[in-house]
Protein backbone atom coordinates (compact mmCIF):
# COMPACT_ATOMS: atom_id res chain seq x y z
CA UNK A 1 0.00 0.00 0.00
CA UNK A 2 1.01 3.58 -0.40
CA UNK A 3 2.72 5.48 2.36
CA UNK A 4 0.61 8.57 1.70
CA UNK A 5 -1.50 9.60 4.65
CA UNK A 6 -4.54 11.73 5.20
CA UNK A 7 -4.14 15.30 6.44
CA UNK A 8 -5.62 14.48 9.79
CA UNK A 9 -2.84 11.91 10.22
CA UNK A 10 -0.10 14.47 9.64
CA UNK A 11 1.87 15.88 12.61
CA UNK A 12 0.63 19.21 13.89
CA UNK A 13 2.74 22.19 12.88
CA UNK A 14 4.82 23.75 15.58
CA UNK A 15 4.00 27.17 16.92
CA UNK A 16 0.87 28.74 18.39
CA UNK A 17 -2.35 28.82 16.45
CA UNK A 18 -3.21 32.30 15.26
CA UNK A 19 -6.63 33.67 16.20
CA UNK A 20 -9.14 33.07 13.46
CA UNK A 21 -7.10 30.28 11.84
CA UNK A 22 -8.98 27.19 10.57
CA UNK A 23 -7.64 25.02 13.36
CA UNK A 24 -9.15 27.16 16.13
CA UNK A 25 -12.77 28.25 16.20
CA UNK A 26 -13.43 31.80 17.33
CA UNK A 27 -16.72 33.10 18.78
CA UNK A 28 -16.96 35.90 16.18
CA UNK A 29 -15.72 36.11 12.60
CA UNK A 30 -15.91 38.66 9.89
CA UNK A 31 -17.03 37.69 6.41
CA UNK A 32 -13.51 37.12 5.10
CA UNK A 33 -12.58 34.80 7.98
CA UNK A 34 -15.80 32.81 7.58
CA UNK A 35 -15.32 32.35 3.86
CA UNK A 36 -11.69 31.35 4.41
CA UNK A 37 -12.68 28.77 7.03
CA UNK A 38 -15.44 27.38 4.82
CA UNK A 39 -13.06 27.15 1.89
CA UNK A 40 -10.47 25.34 4.00
CA UNK A 41 -13.05 22.89 5.37
CA UNK A 42 -14.30 22.10 1.87
CA UNK A 43 -10.73 21.60 0.66
CA UNK A 44 -10.04 19.23 3.56
CA UNK A 45 -13.22 17.26 2.85
CA UNK A 46 -12.38 17.03 -0.84
CA UNK A 47 -8.84 15.90 -0.07
CA UNK A 48 -10.16 13.21 2.29
CA UNK A 49 -12.47 11.91 -0.41
CA UNK A 50 -9.63 11.85 -2.92
CA UNK A 51 -7.51 9.92 -0.46
CA UNK A 52 -10.29 7.37 0.10
CA UNK A 53 -10.71 6.92 -3.65
CA UNK A 54 -6.96 6.45 -4.01
CA UNK A 55 -7.06 3.87 -1.23
CA UNK A 56 -9.85 1.94 -3.00
CA UNK A 57 -8.04 2.16 -6.33
CA UNK A 58 -4.84 0.75 -4.87
CA UNK A 59 -6.80 -2.04 -3.20
CA UNK A 60 -8.90 -3.02 -6.23
CA UNK A 61 -6.99 -2.21 -9.40
CA UNK A 62 -4.59 -4.90 -10.56
CA UNK A 63 -3.69 -7.27 -13.36
CA UNK A 64 -5.77 -9.97 -11.71
CA UNK A 65 -8.97 -8.14 -12.69
CA UNK A 66 -8.05 -8.41 -16.37
CA UNK A 67 -7.21 -12.08 -15.92
CA UNK A 68 -10.60 -12.72 -14.29
CA UNK A 69 -12.51 -10.98 -17.10
CA UNK A 70 -10.64 -12.87 -19.84
CA UNK A 71 -10.97 -16.25 -18.09
CA UNK A 72 -14.67 -15.69 -17.38
CA UNK A 73 -15.29 -14.66 -21.00
CA UNK A 74 -13.55 -17.79 -22.33
CA UNK A 75 -15.49 -20.07 -19.96
CA UNK A 76 -18.80 -18.40 -20.85
CA UNK A 77 -18.13 -18.80 -24.56
CA UNK A 78 -17.23 -22.49 -24.16
CA UNK A 79 -20.36 -23.24 -22.13
CA UNK A 80 -22.79 -21.43 -24.45
CA UNK A 81 -21.27 -22.19 -27.87
CA UNK A 82 -18.86 -25.12 -27.76
CA UNK A 83 -20.78 -27.46 -25.43
CA UNK A 84 -19.41 -30.49 -23.65
CA UNK A 85 -20.92 -33.14 -21.39
CA UNK A 86 -18.35 -32.46 -18.67
CA UNK A 87 -18.91 -28.70 -18.83
CA UNK A 88 -22.69 -29.20 -18.88
CA UNK A 89 -22.47 -31.45 -15.84
CA UNK A 90 -20.59 -28.81 -13.87
CA UNK A 91 -23.01 -26.11 -15.02
CA UNK A 92 -25.92 -28.12 -13.64
CA UNK A 93 -24.24 -28.71 -10.25
CA UNK A 94 -25.44 -25.47 -8.67
CA UNK A 95 -26.26 -26.95 -5.20
CA UNK A 96 -22.72 -28.33 -4.85
CA UNK A 97 -21.22 -25.00 -5.96
CA UNK A 98 -23.47 -23.15 -3.49
CA UNK A 99 -22.14 -25.39 -0.71
CA UNK A 100 -18.58 -24.64 -1.81
CA UNK A 101 -19.41 -20.94 -1.77
CA UNK A 102 -20.76 -21.22 1.78
CA UNK A 103 -17.50 -22.82 2.96
CA UNK A 104 -15.49 -20.11 1.17
CA UNK A 105 -17.60 -17.35 2.73
CA UNK A 106 -17.10 -18.86 6.18
CA UNK A 107 -13.32 -19.00 5.68
CA UNK A 108 -13.34 -15.39 4.44
CA UNK A 109 -15.36 -14.11 7.41
CA UNK A 110 -13.18 -16.09 9.82
CA UNK A 111 -10.02 -14.52 8.39
CA UNK A 112 -11.52 -11.03 8.56
CA UNK A 113 -12.52 -11.55 12.21
CA UNK A 114 -8.99 -12.64 13.10
CA UNK A 115 -7.54 -9.56 11.39
CA UNK A 116 -10.05 -7.31 13.16
CA UNK A 117 -9.17 -8.83 16.52
CA UNK A 118 -5.51 -7.97 15.87
CA UNK A 119 -6.50 -4.40 14.96
CA UNK A 120 -8.64 -4.13 18.10
CA UNK A 121 -5.86 -5.49 20.30
CA UNK A 122 -3.46 -2.89 18.91
CA UNK A 123 -6.03 -0.19 19.63
CA UNK A 124 -6.50 -1.35 23.23
CA UNK A 125 -2.75 -1.57 23.82
CA UNK A 126 -2.23 1.95 22.49
CA UNK A 127 -5.03 3.18 24.71
CA UNK A 128 -3.11 1.75 27.66
CA UNK A 129 0.06 3.50 26.49
CA UNK A 130 -1.76 6.84 26.32
CA UNK A 131 -3.25 6.44 29.79
CA UNK A 132 -0.03 5.30 31.44
CA UNK A 133 2.21 7.96 29.89
CA UNK A 134 -0.14 10.66 31.17
CA UNK A 135 -0.32 8.89 34.54
CA UNK A 136 3.49 8.92 34.75
CA UNK A 137 3.50 12.72 34.45
CA UNK A 138 0.76 13.01 37.08
CA UNK A 139 2.60 10.73 39.50
CA UNK A 140 5.83 12.65 38.98
CA UNK A 141 4.11 15.93 39.89
CA UNK A 142 2.63 14.31 43.00
CA UNK A 143 5.47 12.25 44.43
CA UNK A 144 8.70 13.91 43.27
CA UNK A 145 9.69 17.29 44.70
CA UNK A 146 12.63 18.12 42.42
CA UNK A 147 11.28 20.22 39.49
CA UNK A 148 14.09 19.16 37.18
CA UNK A 149 13.28 15.48 37.62
CA UNK A 150 9.55 16.14 37.25
CA UNK A 151 10.20 17.81 33.90
CA UNK A 152 12.55 14.99 32.95
CA UNK A 153 9.89 12.33 33.55
CA UNK A 154 7.30 14.29 31.58
CA UNK A 155 9.67 14.58 28.62
CA UNK A 156 10.56 10.89 28.80
CA UNK A 157 6.88 9.96 28.74
CA UNK A 158 6.41 12.00 25.55
CA UNK A 159 9.55 10.54 23.98
CA UNK A 160 8.35 7.04 24.88
CA UNK A 161 5.13 7.49 22.89
CA UNK A 162 6.97 8.68 19.78
CA UNK A 163 9.56 5.91 20.13
CA UNK A 164 6.72 3.37 20.23
CA UNK A 165 5.28 4.78 17.00
CA UNK A 166 8.65 4.60 15.27
CA UNK A 167 9.36 1.11 16.59
CA UNK A 168 6.05 -0.25 15.31
CA UNK A 169 6.69 1.21 11.86
CA UNK A 170 10.12 -0.33 11.56
CA UNK A 171 12.05 2.94 11.85
CA UNK A 172 13.71 4.98 14.58
CA UNK A 173 12.74 8.25 16.21
CA UNK A 174 15.75 9.87 14.52
CA UNK A 175 14.45 8.97 11.06
CA UNK A 176 13.33 11.78 8.77
CA UNK A 177 9.81 10.33 8.58
CA UNK A 178 9.49 10.35 12.38
CA UNK A 179 9.30 13.15 14.95
CA UNK A 180 12.77 13.32 16.49
CA UNK A 181 13.52 16.69 14.87
CA UNK A 182 10.15 18.03 16.00
CA UNK A 183 10.80 17.03 19.62
CA UNK A 184 14.26 18.56 19.37
CA UNK A 185 12.81 21.91 18.27
CA UNK A 186 10.27 21.85 21.11
CA UNK A 187 12.98 21.16 23.69
CA UNK A 188 11.53 17.80 24.72
CA UNK A 189 14.77 16.00 23.86
CA UNK A 190 18.38 17.10 23.45
CA UNK A 191 20.54 16.33 20.44
CA UNK A 192 22.90 14.27 22.58
CA UNK A 193 20.10 12.06 23.89
CA UNK A 194 18.56 11.76 20.42
CA UNK A 195 21.90 10.50 19.10
CA UNK A 196 22.17 8.13 22.04
CA UNK A 197 18.73 6.67 21.35
CA UNK A 198 19.64 6.30 17.67
CA UNK A 199 22.71 4.20 18.53
CA UNK A 200 20.69 1.73 20.62
CA UNK A 201 20.79 -1.80 19.26
CA UNK A 202 17.65 -2.78 21.17
CA UNK A 203 14.14 -1.42 21.13
CA UNK A 204 14.17 2.35 21.55
CA UNK A 205 11.12 2.51 23.90
CA UNK A 206 13.05 0.48 26.46
CA UNK A 207 15.70 3.20 26.65
CA UNK A 208 12.95 5.53 27.86
CA UNK A 209 11.82 2.94 30.40
CA UNK A 210 15.35 2.63 31.81
CA UNK A 211 15.67 6.43 31.96
CA UNK A 212 12.30 6.71 33.75
CA UNK A 213 13.38 4.21 36.40
CA UNK A 214 16.64 6.10 36.94
CA UNK A 215 14.83 9.44 37.30
CA UNK A 216 12.31 7.96 39.74
CA UNK A 217 15.04 6.41 41.86
CA UNK A 218 16.91 9.70 42.00
CA UNK A 219 13.80 11.74 42.72
CA UNK A 220 12.67 9.59 45.62
CA UNK A 221 16.08 9.79 47.30
CA UNK A 222 15.31 13.37 48.31
CA UNK A 223 12.59 12.23 50.71
CA UNK A 224 13.46 12.21 54.41
CA UNK A 225 13.87 9.09 56.50
CA UNK A 226 10.56 9.68 58.25
CA UNK A 227 8.79 9.42 54.89
CA UNK A 228 10.06 5.93 54.08
CA UNK A 229 6.52 4.57 53.78
CA UNK A 230 5.64 7.35 51.35
CA UNK A 231 8.72 6.62 49.26
CA UNK A 232 7.88 2.92 49.08
CA UNK A 233 4.27 3.62 48.09
CA UNK A 234 5.34 6.09 45.41
CA UNK A 235 7.97 3.76 44.00
CA UNK A 236 5.53 0.85 43.88
CA UNK A 237 2.87 2.94 42.12
CA UNK A 238 5.26 4.36 39.54
CA UNK A 239 6.91 0.98 38.95
CA UNK A 240 3.49 -0.48 38.22
CA UNK A 241 2.95 2.25 35.62
CA UNK A 242 6.31 1.52 34.00
CA UNK A 243 5.62 -2.23 33.92
CA UNK A 244 2.28 -1.56 32.23
CA UNK A 245 4.02 0.57 29.61
CA UNK A 246 6.58 -2.19 28.98
CA UNK A 247 3.86 -4.84 28.65
CA UNK A 248 1.86 -2.64 26.27
CA UNK A 249 4.68 -1.94 23.84
CA UNK A 250 5.67 -5.61 24.07
CA UNK A 251 2.13 -6.59 23.10
CA UNK A 252 2.17 -4.16 20.17
CA UNK A 253 5.46 -5.60 18.91
CA UNK A 254 3.97 -9.10 19.19
CA UNK A 255 0.93 -8.06 17.13
CA UNK A 256 3.15 -6.56 14.44
CA UNK A 257 5.67 -9.40 14.31
CA UNK A 258 3.30 -12.38 14.29
CA UNK A 259 1.00 -12.35 11.29
CA UNK A 260 -1.50 -14.92 10.10
CA UNK A 261 -0.19 -18.41 9.25
CA UNK A 262 0.95 -18.52 5.63
CA UNK A 263 -0.80 -21.85 5.08
CA UNK A 264 -4.16 -20.30 5.97
CA UNK A 265 -3.90 -17.70 3.19
CA UNK A 266 -2.74 -20.38 0.76
CA UNK A 267 -5.77 -22.54 1.56
CA UNK A 268 -8.10 -19.53 1.29
CA UNK A 269 -6.69 -18.52 -2.11
CA UNK A 270 -6.91 -22.08 -3.44
CA UNK A 271 -10.50 -22.41 -2.28
CA UNK A 272 -11.33 -19.07 -3.87
CA UNK A 273 -9.83 -20.11 -7.23
CA UNK A 274 -11.86 -23.33 -7.22
CA UNK A 275 -15.05 -21.51 -6.24
CA UNK A 276 -14.80 -18.79 -8.89
CA UNK A 277 -13.97 -21.32 -11.60
CA UNK A 278 -16.94 -23.52 -10.69
CA UNK A 279 -19.23 -20.50 -10.17
CA UNK A 280 -18.33 -19.13 -13.58
CA UNK A 281 -19.36 -22.47 -15.14
CA UNK A 282 -22.58 -22.62 -13.15
CA UNK A 283 -23.63 -19.02 -13.84
CA UNK A 284 -22.76 -19.05 -17.56
CA UNK A 285 -26.00 -20.62 -18.95
CA UNK A 286 -28.26 -18.25 -17.02
CA UNK A 287 -26.21 -15.03 -17.10
CA UNK A 288 -25.07 -15.38 -20.71
CA UNK A 289 -22.93 -12.51 -21.91
CA UNK A 290 -23.26 -10.78 -18.52
CA UNK A 291 -21.50 -13.67 -16.77
CA UNK A 292 -17.96 -12.13 -16.95
CA UNK A 293 -19.24 -8.91 -15.36
CA UNK A 294 -21.10 -10.81 -12.60
CA UNK A 295 -17.96 -12.81 -11.81
CA UNK A 296 -15.87 -9.62 -11.87
CA UNK A 297 -18.20 -7.83 -9.43
CA UNK A 298 -18.21 -10.72 -6.96
CA UNK A 299 -14.44 -11.11 -7.27
CA UNK A 300 -13.93 -7.36 -6.64
CA UNK A 301 -16.06 -7.46 -3.48
CA UNK A 302 -14.15 -10.46 -2.14
CA UNK A 303 -10.85 -8.77 -3.01
CA UNK A 304 -11.83 -5.64 -1.06
CA UNK A 305 -12.77 -7.71 2.01
CA UNK A 306 -9.46 -9.57 1.87
CA UNK A 307 -7.60 -6.28 1.36
CA UNK A 308 -9.21 -4.62 4.38
CA UNK A 309 -8.37 -7.69 6.46
CA UNK A 310 -4.75 -7.60 5.29
CA UNK A 311 -4.52 -3.92 6.27
CA UNK A 312 -5.95 -4.62 9.73
CA UNK A 313 -3.48 -7.49 10.20
CA UNK A 314 -0.77 -4.88 10.82
CA UNK A 315 -2.63 -1.91 12.38
CA UNK A 316 0.42 0.31 12.87
CA UNK A 317 1.21 1.40 9.31
CA UNK A 318 0.07 4.26 7.08
CA UNK A 319 -2.96 2.65 5.45
CA UNK A 320 -6.44 4.14 5.62
CA UNK A 321 -7.66 1.49 8.06
CA UNK A 322 -4.58 1.63 10.32
CA UNK A 323 -4.53 3.27 13.73
CA UNK A 324 -3.78 7.05 13.75
CA UNK A 325 -0.56 6.82 15.75
CA UNK A 326 0.30 10.44 14.96
CA UNK A 327 -2.89 11.61 16.66
CA UNK A 328 -2.21 9.34 19.64
CA UNK A 329 1.30 10.76 20.15
CA UNK A 330 0.12 14.34 19.71
CA UNK A 331 -2.60 13.77 22.32
CA UNK A 332 -0.03 12.37 24.77
CA UNK A 333 2.16 15.44 24.21
CA UNK A 334 -0.81 17.76 24.65
CA UNK A 335 -2.11 16.16 27.85
CA UNK A 336 1.29 15.86 29.53
CA UNK A 337 2.00 19.51 28.75
CA UNK A 338 -1.38 20.35 30.30
CA UNK A 339 -0.45 18.42 33.45
CA UNK A 340 2.80 20.37 33.83
CA UNK A 341 1.10 23.70 33.15
CA UNK A 342 -1.67 22.94 35.62
CA UNK A 343 0.89 22.25 38.33
CA UNK A 344 2.43 25.69 37.72
CA UNK A 345 -0.79 27.68 37.38
CA UNK A 346 -2.69 26.40 40.42
CA UNK A 347 -1.83 28.58 43.42
CA UNK A 348 -3.55 26.51 46.11
CA UNK A 349 -3.11 23.03 47.50
CA UNK A 350 -5.19 20.57 45.47
CA UNK A 351 -5.74 18.47 48.58
CA UNK A 352 -7.56 21.29 50.42
CA UNK A 353 -8.79 23.42 47.55
CA UNK A 354 -8.94 27.24 47.57
CA UNK A 355 -8.77 28.93 50.99
CA UNK A 356 -12.16 30.58 50.46
CA UNK A 357 -13.81 27.16 50.22
CA UNK A 358 -12.16 25.57 53.25
CA UNK A 359 -14.92 25.11 55.93
CA UNK A 360 -14.40 26.64 59.39
CA UNK A 361 -13.56 24.32 62.25
CA UNK A 362 -16.67 25.61 64.11
CA UNK A 363 -18.94 24.95 61.17
CA UNK A 364 -22.13 23.03 61.92
CA UNK A 365 -21.26 20.58 59.16
CA UNK A 366 -18.53 19.22 61.43
CA UNK A 367 -20.84 18.90 64.48
CA UNK A 368 -21.96 15.37 65.31
CA UNK A 369 -24.98 16.47 67.35
CA UNK A 370 -27.14 19.55 66.77
CA UNK A 371 -26.76 22.50 69.10
CA UNK A 372 -29.56 22.24 71.68
CA UNK A 373 -28.75 25.50 73.46
CA UNK A 374 -31.73 27.84 73.49
CA UNK A 375 -34.21 25.17 72.35
CA UNK A 376 -37.28 24.20 74.46
CA UNK A 377 -35.80 20.74 75.01
CA UNK A 378 -32.74 22.24 76.67
CA UNK A 379 -34.98 23.49 79.55
CA UNK A 380 -36.84 20.22 79.88
CA UNK A 381 -40.06 21.59 78.35
CA UNK A 382 -42.24 19.15 76.43
CA UNK A 383 -39.82 16.31 77.14
CA UNK A 384 -41.51 12.98 76.47
CA UNK A 385 -39.48 11.18 79.10
CA UNK A 386 -40.51 13.63 81.88
CA UNK A 387 -44.23 12.84 81.63
CA UNK A 388 -47.27 14.48 80.08
CA UNK A 389 -46.53 17.42 77.79
CA UNK A 390 -48.56 20.63 78.02
CA UNK A 391 -50.44 19.70 74.87
CA UNK A 392 -51.19 16.12 75.99
CA UNK A 393 -54.91 15.26 76.29
CA UNK A 394 -54.71 11.55 77.09
CA UNK A 395 -55.86 10.96 80.72
CA UNK A 396 -53.80 7.73 80.97
CA UNK A 397 -50.57 9.75 80.71
CA UNK A 398 -49.77 11.35 84.09
CA UNK A 399 -49.45 15.11 83.99
CA UNK A 400 -46.20 16.88 84.89
CA UNK A 401 -46.06 18.29 88.37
Amino acid sequence: MSNGTNRWLQPVRDGPTEPGSPGKKQPYHDMNETSADSSTDSDDAWERWLHKLEFLKEMIVGVDLLVVVIAASVVTFCVNHVGNEWISFISDSKPAIATLGAFYSFALVFRTNICYSRWWEGRVLWGTIIVCTIRMAQQANLWIKEPVLVKRLSCLAIIFAYCCKAQLRGTGIEDESEDGAKLLRKGVISQEELDMIATQSGWQPYYCIDAMRAAISEGLKAEGKNDEWKKNAAQAAMEETICTLANSIGGCIRVRSTGLPVAYDDILNTTGAIFFTAACLAWAPGAGLYNPFVVLIVYTIVKMIIGVGSDMEDPFGHDESDLPLEKFCEEVDKQITAVDERAKLITFDLAYGPASHIPSERSSSYSTFPNRRGSPLANGDNDVESGQMSSETDRLVPAQS
